[in-house]
C-alpha cells in the first residue's frame, strides 16, 4: 500500500461524494506497533472484499474485536502521521461499506488512545526543554480526520485534559459550541451528519473494557438525544424519513437497550448438547429458530399486551399500535448465567463462553450487495460489482419484569416525543421502532435463565451467502464454535478448540497473559500485579502465565 487515501466529503441528500487526496507513506513505516495494526487491517479487509466467508471475516474481527485493556504492546516511535489518518479514514469507510461494527469502534479506540497518549507525551515537554505551545494537540487528527472522528477526537481531548466533567457533558458542550459557530447551511447540514453518525458508531459498542467511556447513565442519553433531535430540526431534515429514520432507529434503540442492567459486564454463554457440540467443529454452523419456533409459547405476546391498559401511557398520540412483523427474525439465545446445573441440564453440558458482544458480528450472515456502474464512471469497470457486508443483528438482555419494561417504555416514548414530528408521524415511528422490543420481555418465569439475545434481520430479496433457511432453522456459517473465550464442561471437540486458540493466541497476542489449562480463558489483565491462585472463571487451579517468547 504505497499511499493512503485523504478523503474530504460533502452530503447532498443520501448521496456521498469522495475527493481523493494522497498521504506519501513516512520512511520506516510501519514505525510503531499501532501502525503494523492498520497495515494488517487494510490486508485483512482486502481478503474479506475479494474472498467473503466466515474465515475471512473470523481474521478480520479478531484484530478489531479487543476485550483487554492490556491486549497489546504501544511499542515503538511516538508520531501520528498523514499517512496513518488516511488509513483510519480509509477502513473508517469500509466499516460503513461493509457494516462491520467493530471495525469502526476499533477506530474510534485508536482515536481514544492516540489522543491520551499525546496528552501524556505533552507531560515530558519541561524535561526535555520543549516551548511549544499546544503539545496535547493532534495536528494531523484535526486538520485529516473524517468529520465524525473529528469530532469525537475533539470531544474525547476536551474530556481527557479538563477532567471536570463526564465524556457525554464534554461531547454536548462541544457540539454546543460548535453549532453557535456555525454561519452556513453547509456547516450546520456537515455537524449534523458527523454526530448522528459518531452515536450510531458508538452505540454499536461490544461491551468491552475499552469501551466503558461510552456506557452513557440514561439521563446522559436523553441530552445527548435531545441535541440530536436539535440539530435535525435546524437542518430541516424529518426524523422519519430515511435514512435519517432508519439510522435513528438503530441508534436509539442500541443504547437503550444496551443500557438494561447497567450495560453488559458479564460473561456471556451458550450451552450446546454434546452432538451439537461435536457437529459444530465440522459444519462450523449456527443453528437458530424463527420465532414462532421458539420454547416460550409466550413469545412476542408481552409488549402487545402492554399496550391493551393504556393508562400508564400519558401520550395522546400512542394509540392503535399495529405490532405485525415487518421482515423476518431469527433469534440466537445466549445466557449470562455461567457454569449453572439448570442451564446445562435443559440445554445441553458443553459451555461456549464470550466475553463481549462480538457474538454480533460472528453471527450475522454475511451478504452481497450487486452495485452498478454509473453512467459516467470509468469505461475499464465491470458493469456491476459485488460488495460484502454483514447483515444487521441487535442484542439486548431480555427483561422479566413488567413494571421495568414500562418504565424502560416510557422512557422510549419521552425520546421519541422530543423530535419534531406530527402526532401521526410519531406514533409509526413508535410502531416502527418497537419491533426491536417485541422479543426482549418475557414472562417472570424465565427468569434465572439471564437470557442475552441476539436478533437477526433477515429480508427475502437479499443475497446471502453460507447461509442454509429451511422451515425451521436458519443455519449461519460461523467461527463461533471454534474460538470461543473459553469453554466448560465435558466437550468432545475440546481439542480442536485448543488448537484453533492457540494459532491464534500466537498469531495475535505480544505480551504475557494467564492462561486456563481447564477452561481454556486467556486474560491479559487479572494477572498485572500477580498471579491468582484459580482461575476466575471456572475455580480451576490449573493456571499458568504465557509470555511471548514461549507462546
Amino acid at each position: 500500500m504505497g499511499k493512503a487515501v485523504l478523503i474530504s466529503y460533502e452530503r447532498n441528500g443520501c448521496e456521498m461524494y469522495y475527493d481523493e487526496k494522497t498521504a506519501e507513506k513516512p520512511e520506516k513505516w510501519p514505525a510503531n506497533a499501532r501502525e503494523q495494526i492498520l497495515d494488517t487491517l487494510c490486508e485483512c479487509v482486502e481478503e474479506f472484499r475479494k474472498n467473503p466467508s466466515y474465515k475471512t471475516r473470523e481474521v478480520l474481527l479478531s484484530l478489531t474485536c479487543e476485550h483487554d485493556l492490556n491486549l497489546n504492546e504501544n511499542s515503538g516511535l511516538v508520531r501520528v502521521t498523514e499517512y496513518e489518518v488516511g488509513i483510519l479514514n480509509f477502513l473508517y469507510l469500509v466499516g460503513n461499506a461493509y457494516q462491520i461494527s467493530s471495525l469502526k469502534t476499533y477506530i474510534y479506540n485508536i482515536i481514544t488512545q492516540v489522543t491520551r497518549l499525546q496528552k501524556i507525551t505533552s507531560w515530558f515537554n519541561p524535561v526535555i526543554n520543549c516551548d511549544e505551545e499546544n503539545t496535547y494537540r493532534v495536528i494531523p487528527y484535526e486538520q485529516g480526520l473524517m468529520f465524525p472522528l473529528r469530532l469525537y477526537h475533539i470531544a474525547y481531548q476536551k474530556f481527557t485534559i479538563e477532567k471536570n466533567k463526564s465524556f457525554a457533558e464534554q461531547l454536548i458542550e462541544i457540539v454546543e459550541e460548535t453549532l453557535k459557530s456555525c454561519q452556513t447551511e453547509e456547516e450546520i447540514d456537515t455537524l449534523t451528519h458527523s454526530y448522528t453518525s459518531m452515536l450510531l458508531d458508538i452505540s454499536n459498542m461490544h461491551g468491552s473494557k475499552r469501551e466503558k467511556l461510552w456506557e452513557f447513565t440514561r439521563e446522559e442519553l436523553y441530552k445527548l438525544l435531545a441535541i440530536e433531535a436539535k440539530l435535525l430540526r435546524m437542518n430541516k431534515q424529518p426524523a422519519n424519513i430515511r435514512p435519517v429514520k432508519g439510522v435513528l432507529m438503530m441508534m436509539i434503540s442500541n443504547f437503550i437497550l444496551k443500557s438494561r442492567n447497567g450495560y453488559n459486564n458479564d460473561y456471556i454463554c451458550k450451552y450446546l448438547p454434546i452432538e451439537v457440540a461435536k457437529s459444530s467443529i465440522s459444519n462450523h454452523q449456527i443453528w437458530m429458530k424463527k420465532t414462532e419456533l421458539l420454547n416460550d409459547e409466550r413469545e412476542k405476546k408481552v409488549i402487545p399486551e402492554l399496550f391493551e391498559d393504556m393508562s400508564w401511557i400519558h401520550y395522546d398520540w400512542i394509540k392503535d399500535i399495529d405490532f405485525s412483523e415487518t421482515r423476518n427474525y431469527y433469534v440466537s439465545c445466549f445466557s449470562k448465567s455461567i457454569n449453572n446445573s439448570h442451564m446445562q441440564d435443559g440445554y445441553g453440558e458443553c459451555l461456549y463462553g464470550y466475553k463481549n458482544d462480538r457474538i454480533v458480528d460472528l453471527i450475522g450472515p454475511i451478504g452481497l450487495y450487486t452495485l452498478t456502474k454509473k453512467a459516467d464512471a470509468d469505461a475499464d469497470l465491470p458493469d456491476t460489482m459485488k460488495r460484502p457486508y454483514i447483515a444487521q443483528v441487535i442484542t439486548f438482555d431480555v427483561l422479566y419484569d413488567i413494571e421495568e419494561a414500562k418504565t424502560e417504555l416510557q422512557y422510549l416514548f419521552s425520546v421519541i416525543d422530543m423530535f419534531d414530528l406530527s402526532d401521526n408521524n410519531k406514533k409509526m415511528f413508535l410502531q416502527e421502532i418497537l419491533q426491536y422490543w417485541i422479543l426482549s420481555v418475557k414472562d417472570s418465569k424465565w427468569k434465572a435463565e439471564r437470557e442475552r439475545r441476539y436478533v437477526i434481520f433477515l429480508y427475502d430479496d437479499y443475497e446471502y451467502i453460507e447461509t442454509e433457511l429451511d422451515d425451521t432453522f436458519l443455519k449461519v456459517k460461523t467461527s463461533l464454535f471454534i474460538t470461543p473465550d473459553f469453554i466448560i464442561g465435558k466437550n468432545p471437540s475440546k481439542w480442536e478448540i485448543m488448537r484453533q486458540l492457540a494459532a491464534k493466541r500466537k498469531a495475535l497476542f505480544s505480551k504475557e497473559y494467564l492462561f486456563c489449562e481447564n477452561c481454556l480463558m486467556q486474560d491479559h489483565d487479572v494477572a498485572i500485579h500477580e498471579k491468582p491462585e484459580k482461575c476466575p472463571i471456572c475455580g480451576s487451579k490449573n493456571i499458568r502465565m504465557i509470555y511471548h517468547e514461549n507462546a
